[in-house]
This record gives C-alpha cells, sequence and structure tokens, in this order.
C-alpha cells in the first residue's frame, strides 16, 4: 500500500479501529457527526496506540531494525525477501518497506491535532477545556513524532505531512516530496519541546502510564531523537558534496555547533527521566520495611538480582518482561492477548506456547558461542544472564538458536557463574506480551552515549558517568562477577570493568565502543541494532568501519552497503508508481537501490 492508501484514514479509521469508532461510508463523511465531544477525542486517540500496535507496524520495526543486522541469521532459505535483506539486496518491490501503516497513525495525530484545537476554540464541548486538551496535544505531538521518527531511522528522508487528509478522494491526490530527515527531526524536537511539561504524569493507572505518552515517554523521545539530530549533523560538507541531504539553514560550522547542541540536550533529558524515576525508586524503598543495603546504595534505580553465585530466578528478566509495565518501563505498546494480540514475534521467531522450534529467524550463533569467558568484547558472556532469557541454549555447539526474548514469562538459572548450566524457561500461551519501545536501560544508554559524543576530557567526572552508566547495567546481568579487590571471591570472576576506577585513562571513543557493546547486548531482539549502527555510519559518515568492525560482515554486504544511502531502506515500488518523479510526483528513489527499480 502506498503513501495515499496509507493517509486513507476515514478507511482506516473506521473499519481497522472499529472498536473504538463507528463505521461511515469513506467517501460520505460528514465532519458533523464526529468531533462534538471530547469522547471523540478520545476514540481517536485510542486509535493511534492501537494502529502502533498492529503487526502492520511491529513486524516493520523488526525488519528494519534488526533483521539487516548481525543479531539475527535466517534459517529459512525459502524466504527470498528476507535472504535479500540480509545479503544486502533490497528490493524495491518488497513489500516489508511500505511505510503506509506508519502513515495511517501520523494521520490519525494530525486529524486529533486539527479538531482537538478548533473544538477547544469553538467550544463546541464546553466540557472540553483547554487544560484538558494541553495534554492531549502533547500526547499526539509525542506519538506522531514516534511515527515519524521510526520513517526517518529507516528511510533517512520521507515525506513530512502534518495536515490531515479526510477522504479517499484526498489522499488518492495527495502528493508530497521528501523532506530531509535531519530536519524533520529538528521540526519534531521544535514541537515536543514546547509541550513537554504539558504532557500527563499519570492517566490514573500502571497500564496507562506505561501503555500511553507520558512526561517521561516524550522527555525520552526527545533525548533519543536528539542524539539523532545531532549524529546526522556531523560532516556537513562531505555528506553534502556527496548529494546527501543536510540542514541548510545551519551551514559547515553551525552544523558542529547545533551537533553538540544536540548531545548536550540528550543528556539533559536523560537526566531528567533517570532522576524523576530514581525519586520515585527511593520513595518506594523509604516506604518499603526493609530493603537490602547494596540495593539502597546503588547509583541508578535498577531492578537488581539479590543472588550471586548461586542459581535461582532471573528477577531481572521476570519482573521487566513477565510481569510487564515494570518500574522500568516508561513506554510499551500494551497487548492483551484477547483483544488486541501481539502477533508479529510468533511471525518471526516461534510460536507462543510451542516447542520452542524457529520460525525463520533465528539468534546470530556468534554472539552465543562467546559465553566461554565473562567479558567478550561482542556477544554474551559466562555470567550474562541475558544469555538464557535471549535464546533457547542446549549447547555451544547447536546450531540453531530460538529467540526467547519477551516469547517466555519466566526463567530461572542453574548457575550464575556459568549460564552454559542452563536453566529453565515458562513459555508464554497468549499473545499478551508488551512491546517495549522505551525502558530505564535505553535512557542509560543514550546518555553514556551523548556524553561520548561530546568527547569529555580523559579522567573527567563525565567520563567516569558515561561508563559507570554502561557497567551498571552490565554489573546487574552479570550477578556473578565481583569488583575488583572484592575478597572472598575466585580469580575467574574478578572483573576490572566494574572497578570504580575502570574509567581512568580511557577516552571518549573508548566509551563510545562500549555503549554499542552493551546496547547490542541489552536490546537484542527489540528492533533497535540495525538503527544503532546506522546512527554511528551517520555520526561517521562512513558505513566502512561500521560493516567490518562492529558489524562483521560479509565482504560482498560491506561492498553494496558502501553508501551511507545503502544503510537506508528504498521506497517501496508502489509508493514510487503513485508519487515517483519518473510518474510525475516528487520521490526519486534511494540512489543506493535505484538499480533494482531499473533491472
Amino acid at each position: 500500500m502506498c503513501l495515499a492508501g496509507g493517509l486513507l484514514v476515514m478507511a482506516g479509521a473506521f473499519t481497522s479501529c472499529e472498536d473504538y469508532l463507528t463505521i461511515y461510508p469513506t467517501d460520505k463523511i460528514v465532519e458533523a457527526d464526529f468531533w462534538k465531544d471530547k469522547n471523540d477525542v478520545d476514540n481517536m486517540r485510542a486509535a493511534v496506540y492501537y494502529q502502533m500496535a498492529s503487526a502492520g507496524v511491529t513486524e516493520r520495526i523488526l525488519t528494519w531494525g534488526e533483521f539487516r543486522s548481525d543479531n539475527m541469521l535466517l534459517t529459512d532459505m525459502s524466504k527470498t525477501d528476507y535472504l535479500y535483506l540480509q545479503d544486502a539486496i533490497l528490493m524495491p518491490t518488497n513489500g516489508s518497506f511500505d511505510w503506509s501503516s506508519f502513515y495511517k497513525g501520523i494521520n490519525y495525530c494530525n486529524k486529533i491535532l486539527e479538531n482537538g484545537e478548533r473544538m477547544v476554540q469553538s467550544k463546541v464541548d464546553p466540557s472540553f477545556t483547554a487544560g484538558e486538551w494541553q495534554p492531549i496535544k502533547a500526547e499526539v505531538l509525542a506519538m506522531r513524532a514516534l511515527n515519524y521518527f521510526y520513517l526517518v531511522r529507516a528511510f533517512r528522508d520521507v515525506p513530512y505531512v502534518e495536515k490531515c487528509v479526510n477522504t479517499d478522494t484526498e489522499a488518492r491526490t495527495a502528493r508530497h516530496s521528501a523532506t530531509p530527515g535531519v530536519v524533520i527531526l529538528d521540526s519534531l524536537i521544535t514541537g515536543l519541546e514546547e509541550v513537554k511539561d504539558k504532557a500527563a504524569t499519570n492517566f490514573g493507572s500502571t497500564s496507562e502510564n506505561k501503555g500511553r505518552m507520558t512526561k517521561l515517554g516524550v522527555r525520552a523521545l526527545l533525548a533519543d531523537m536528539y542524539l539523532w539530530r545531532g549524529c546526522m549533523l556531523g560532516y556537513y560538507n562531505a555528506k553534502k558534496a556527496a548529494g546527501y541531504s543536510v540542514d541548510t539553514v545551519l551551514g559547515g560550522a553551525g552544523s558542529d555547533q547545533e551537533a553538540v547542541r544536540c548531545f548536550q540536550k540528550a543528556v539533559e533529558h536523560s537526566s531528567y527521566v533517570i532522576n524523576y524515576m530514581d525519586s520515585i525508586y527511593r520513595k518506594n524503598q523509604e516506604d518499603s520495611y526493609y530493603v537490602d543495603k547494596e540495593l539502597k546504595e546503588q547509583p541508578y534505580p535498577l531492578i537488581r538480582m539479590t543472588g550471586r553465585f548461586t542459581g535461582g530466578s532471573d528477577e531481572v528478566y521476570n519482573d521487566i518482561w513477565g510481569s510487564k509495565n515494570s518500574i522500568e518501563s516508561i513506554f510499551d505498546l500494551q497487548y492483551d492477548g484477547a483483544s488486541l494480540n501481539n502477533t508479529a514475534l510468533a511471525t518471526y521467531f516461534m510460536d507462543y506456547g510451542g516447542d520452542n522450534t524457529v520460525k525463520f529467524m533465528g539468534g546470530n550463533t556468534a554472539l552465543f558461542t562467546t559465553a566461554t569467558t565473562i567479558n567478550p568484547t561482542k556477544g554474551f558472556g559466562k555470567t550474562d544472564l541475558r544469555f538464557l532469557n535471549s535464546i533457547k541454549f542446549e549447547k555451544l555447539s547447536q546450531t540453531s538458536w530460538p529467540v526467547l526474548k519477551n516469547m517466555i514469562r519466566t526463567s530461572t538459572v542453574s548457575d550464575f557463574s556459568d549460564v552454559t548450566f542452563g536453566g529453565r524457561t515458562e513459555t508464554r500461551t497468549s499473545k499478551n506480551a508488551n512491546w517495549p519501545v522505551y525502558r530505564l536501560a535505553d535512557v542509560m544508554l543514550i546518555k553514556a552515549e551523548a556524553i561520548a559524543r561530546l568527547k569529555p576530557a580523559t579522567n573527567s567526572a563525565d567520563m567516569k558517568e558515561g561508563f559507570m552508566l554502561v557497567n551498571e547495567l552490565f554489573a546487574r546481568q552479570n550477578p556473578a562477577l565481583a569488583k575488583t579487590g572484592t575478597s572472598e571471591v575466585e580469580p575467574e570472576y574478578i572483573c576490572t570493568r566494574l572497578d570504580s576506577t575502570y574509567y581512568k585513562d580511557k577516552n571518549y571513543s573508548a566509551l563510545l565502543s562500549l555503549v554499542y557493546q552493551e546496547r547490542q547486548r541489552e536490546f537484542f531482539a527489540e528492533g533497535k541494532r540495525w538503527f544503532d549502527l546506522t546512527r554511528q555510519a551517520e555520526a561517521s559518515n562512513s558505513t566502512e568501519a561500521v560493516l567490518a568492525d562492529m558489524m562483521g560482515a560479509k565482504k560482498a554486504v560491506q561492498t553494496r552497503l558502501r553508501n551511507l544511502s545503502g544503510m537506508y531502506c528504498p521506497i517501496y515500488s508502489e509508493e514510487m508508481k503513485v508519487n515517483g518523479v519518473e510518474n510525475g510526483g516528487y520521490l526519486k528513489q534511494n540512489e543506493t537501490w535505484d538499480r533494482y527499480t531499473k533491472n
């Protein structure tokens, strides 16, 4: 389905979201029959979340953000589209590049923003006040920004539409040129900065506080977009000379200065989220009858393992993933397994409640055969509990690695000091797994990366904080490891990385590498790895080191993706038929993938 199809808001909103809205003929909508009171706003707002939770969105997040990366290996070679995807042969005819599901969500948001504002000003519903509208406006602006942010990370330059489309006829005639991704991010950031303090902090229930965009969600999204914009602003002159879109308002030196500001803002917004969550964490501790001293003294509000060398329940996984909506959750797409199912995971990985065999996407062997050392540069170490809750493990020589993450409710580890002894898992029997968009770990690693990109002085307080943010996440997932100098610990389990002076004499480049290694472990199978690689390629204006060193890609893949544009997806062929320059429209195909359009 093309962009025009994605903008058929009435066709989409009043059929696929019929649980919320009344069905009308799509070309005969009478506006007076809708947008009469606040309930209409609430219904369409619910449709925004319903749309983002649909398979059309979540399956593409995995395809665009995970399956191209070194996290996954295709296990069924008959799946030609995914074979091409992993071999860096991206065909514009592949339906997975259809972006219409995101534009449908964007159009819902535009519809709310236009009509909500009008309703308040015209007092069509006297009970719907400006005070009630402002937090809804902030929430909807954030959801529109999130939809666009996925498109920018996947395609870079896309049509930027802020006006809603009302009918099928209007949608079919709507054609838009692509706006540079770096400019889109600037616009989204500016809009959210204006409303960030008006966003709600409490919707009245845990599921709504975690399943809707609160003030914390807005701040987390701002931090992420600032980080990306800062990276995209790098190498202004070189990118412009190569024909890549740039923010022409800034210019070369202005671009460099703006990049620094963006990284500083990413730190600022991340700090806000971390500090707020920490205040709640400390308050909960004060209200508890008994709190372990180690938990009380930890620097970040993380869920921690209470055991060290013994085996037992993986409390971190079970609290964050099994129970859903944990204290570390910031924004999750919500599924109940009845009226709304999370089908994306079962489509690619394995069936819920099944025998844990791979569907056609499994974990990359290279990430798991590293579990013979405590702290591998890449992959999971022998004390990393994420090893057992990421994949189904039987033996290190196995050739298939079924993905378990979020497919299981609980994980139990036989021996914390060596995960290759295995453990037990309880598989979900319902498609009710929430989809994590932002959680505390995201914000901590966004802040650490932004610090690294600001290039702090060696041995500085900022450098120390950057390493601490990363290593605290590593430490809580490796409870068998002790800090240097701890007595009564076998030397094998003393990890210098966990020493408080580990950051000494290390530069920002070492910190950045550590961030990316930890992000790969922490966010395995969450649809983020390829986006991370793309962001680094933007920051360095080079794909070579990213693909060769960070990813270990095959030479053929490195060659096909030698240009920065290759890190992004092609525009879907059906979209080009409607709006391509060769068909009288405004869109130009991604230069790397245009060769497959002409063959």
